[in-house]
């Protein structure tokens, strides 16, 4: 007689609240390129989106680096993701650059932990679980948090700095609670990230490196120039990104038991078909701007399973050898290395081309990059898994 599996384990139960937390706050990025773009245009997006960026990249490198002289462990990983964003999104308000900063320091410092957590704790059989799991809370974790930030916008007549300072004491608040329950660990700290990087099996990684996240960038510029072209005003971004968002949630729980380590690449088909086509309406929508509703609704319903895809796809991308801290750097500032170059060419096709046939150039791009990613992804993801080195435990009592 089988005994049937949990609904969580122990581990999710402690990993939960912080993803809880990290999906409320998460759900300020589409706004962010939004008040960028509304304050300086294209440039100002432009701008915001390589500084966000590069910020999250040093957020994650010296996040680690600084473990070894501070004596970091991951709580204190964890609180930092949240109390220097916290502090710095109380004075973003007409500034891009500063709400670069305090939203790249967030997604660095706070990937860093979590990322810690992830990869030296879940085996392989179950990060499909844990991923369908995190997903959901998160759509879920952000779609109330896309309604209250509406709710702000229209209450205030888009003012935008009520919405920056409820985000600020919301990261404080999460420091002071959440990051007591996330599990301990021995301290991060980098040991021979080059020694990763000239791996050949990392050097095999690149190419899934470059279209994951190559286009990153670009597509947040894309993003919010779509948006305010056919919607103006924050919160009616805001209110078809709830809409939205609510579609996915609905469909995340109506299949929520469905994915399992035996169907990765048919689940990678089918979101990367819908994200496929999401990318080509918002190309559509520089013309027909009724379009980008529709581009919204579909990114929406079929991003979550997307990103559960690529999650596992990333795990399965650090099974190589070294520590874990210098697996997860090095990724993270190739991924940058990537991203910079992806902006760089992009702002030499804005010199070129005009807003319209900007938009739909780069949606087209961010098209046949995911169609390619699926292809590569695919044989990552039959491949079977080698032993994970360098990864630690749980201390005595967790």
């Amino acid at each position: 007689m089988s005994v049937a599996a949990p609904l969580l384990t122990t581990l999710e139960r402690r990993l939960l609240p912080l993803v809880a937390a990290q999906g409320l706050v998460t759900s300020l990025w589409g706004f962010c390129g939004v008040f960028a773009y509304n304050i300086g245009g294209l440039a100002a997006a432009q701008r915001y989106a390589v500084l966000m960026l590069t910020t999250t990249m040093l957020g994650v490198t010296l996040g680690y680096g600084a473990g070894r002289w501070f004596h970091l462990r991951s709580q204190r990983l964890v609180q930092a993701a949240f109390v220097w964003p916290g502090l710095l999104l109380w004075w973003a308000d007409g500034h891009p650059d500063v709400l670069a900063v305090a939203f790249g320091s967030f997604l660095g410092l706070g990937w860093a932990g979590r990322h810690w957590l992830e990869v030296n704790l879940l085996p392989d059989a179950e990060r499909d679980r844990y991923a369908s799991h995190v997903t959901v809370l998160t759509v879920a974790m952000n779609l109330l948090a896309t309604l209250a930030t509406t709710l702000l916008l229209t209450w205030f007549d888009e003012q935008v700095a009520p919405v920056l300072r409820a985000y600020a004491v919301l990261c404080l608040l999460a420091a002071a609670v959440v990051a007591r329950g996330v599990p301990e660990t021995p301290r991060v700290r980098l040991v021979s990230p080059w020694g990763v990087v000239s791996q050949p099996e990392f050097v095999r990684c690149l190419p899934l490196f470059m279209l994951e996240s190559g286009l990153l960038g670009v597509a947040m510029v894309l993003g919010a120039s779509g948006a305010v072209r056919s919607l103006g005003a924050a919160s009616h971004f805001g209110w078809l990104s709830t809409a939205a968002t609510l579609v996915g949630a609905l469909a995340l729980f109506a299949l929520r038991r469905h994915r399992h380590a035996h169907n990765r690449a048919r689940w990678m088909a089918f979101a990367g078909t819908g994200v496929v086509l999401a990318s080509l309406l918002l190309g559509a929508s520089a013309w027909w701007p009724a379009l980008y509703g529709a581009h919204l609704v579909l990114q929406a319903g079929v991003g979550p399973f997307w990103a559960a895809s690529e999650q596992v796809l990333n795990q399965r991308t650090l099974d190589i050898k070294g520590a874990v801290a210098d697996r997860i750097a090095a990724r993270e500032t190739t991924l940058w290395a990537f991203r910079m170059v992806g902006l760089g060419g992009f702002w030499l096709l804005a010199q070129r081309l005009d807003d319209r046939t900007l938009l739909g150039v780069g949606a087209g791009l961010m098209a046949c990059a995911t169609a390619l990613e699926y292809g590569l992804g695919r044989l990552w993801l039959r491949r079977q898994p080698q032993p994970v080195t360098g990864a630690t435990v749980l201390v005595s009592g967790d």
